[in-house]
């Protein structure tokens, strides 16, 4: 067996919560640092603990090249992580109002609301969550994924003008990963389960009824046809969770579903989606299965913005803390 990966990680932390904030730090220091790691394993996703900041892992780093991303790092963030006119600053107080929300829906030592961290890179340890993704002989297949879906945002979103881009793209790329279930019963079992787990969460989170089924609402007539199996820039995202898929099959005895929804949620977490348009994410693909007449349907425009599975709740993660 192959050595696993020796992970260096950093937290990107940021002054402002704003999205264009955080996308222009993933675009501005994720992505040239990214293309400078000569085929280097690396990952990233957003987080909030501690306030808002991207999470960057690194793989297999001499001394040498660990001080080189550093040092890039902190000269990118310095010019790119300074909040502009529009990105206000968030404070103490509306930090802890928020990380309180979501600190209720975590487990472990995410329940505890870290203290407010001061903008800049900070040095952080890479926390696999290995029993989330199916054990530690699927986790090398895991940590490729994550790289594959962070690439993948890379390319995508300095295409993204608007949120019904941004929405969209976050519905392909969750068809694309339930066709790797392959049968149309399993996909409608996977689309259904994560609704009603996501729903879960917003109660949780404190929605009320009449607001979590107002982002679950789909209009009638809202929607246009998509080929579920033309999965344009997702084929490769398609064809690794198909493999995956295998493998949990003929080596686990993991639901192959309760793995999928996590990786759809990190895509959704790189993209910059909420938790309340992953809800949304589901209530448009539940309204609109994949059947043997006919496409899936997508809508027009996107709403607003968690998983019991066949086998029983789902937590979600963020791809190692």
């Amino acid at each position: 067996m192959a050595p696993r990966t020796q992970w260096s990680a950093w937290h990107l932390h940021l002054a402002s919560n704003a999205q264009s904030l955080l996308d222009r730090v993933v675009n501005e220091v994720v992505a040239p640092v990214a293309r400078s790691l000569d085929g280097a394993p690396w990952f990233f996703i957003r987080y909030w603990q501690g306030g808002p900041h991207i999470r960057l892992r690194v793989g297999d780093l001499s001394p040498a090249g660990y001080d080189r991303v550093e040092r890039l790092l902190r000269e990118r963030l310095e010019t790119a992580g300074r909040p502009s006119a529009g990105e206000g600053r968030i404070s103490e107080e509306a930090y802890r109002a928020e990380a309180r929300l979501l600190a209720g829906n975590e487990s472990g030592g995410d329940r505890d609301v870290q203290a407010l961290r001061s903008p800049g890179v900070h040095r952080a340890v890479y926390e696999p969550e290995t029993a989330r993704y199916g054990g530690a002989d699927l986790m090398p297949r895991t940590e490729q994924l994550f790289r594959l879906s962070s690439e993948l945002v890379l390319a995508l979103l300095p295409h993204v003008s608007d949120a019904q881009a941004r929405s969209v793209l976050a519905l392909r790329a969750t068809v694309s990963a339930a066709a790797a279930l392959g049968d149309e019963a399993e996909q409608a079992a996977f689309y259904a389960n994560s609704l009603a787990a996501w729903r879960a969460w917003a109660f949780g989170f404190g929605c009320t009824e009449e607001q979590v089924e107002g982002m679950c609402r789909i209009p009638r007539g809202a929607v246009k046809p998509v080929d579920p199996t033309r999965h344009g820039p997702f084929g490769a995202w398609h064809a690794a969770l198909s493999d995956l898929v295998t493998a949990i099959r003929t080596t686990t005895a993991t639901v192959p579903g309760q793995i999928l929804v996590s990786h759809v949620h990190m895509f959704h977490n790189r993209l910059g989606r909420t938790l309340f348009d992953e809800l949304r994410t589901y209530a448009w693909l539940s309204a609109a299965l994949p059947s043997p007449a006919g496409p899936v349907a997508f809508p027009y425009a996107a709403g607003p913005g968690v998983s019991p599975s066949a086998a029983g709740p789902v937590a979600f993660p963020e791809g190692g803390r």
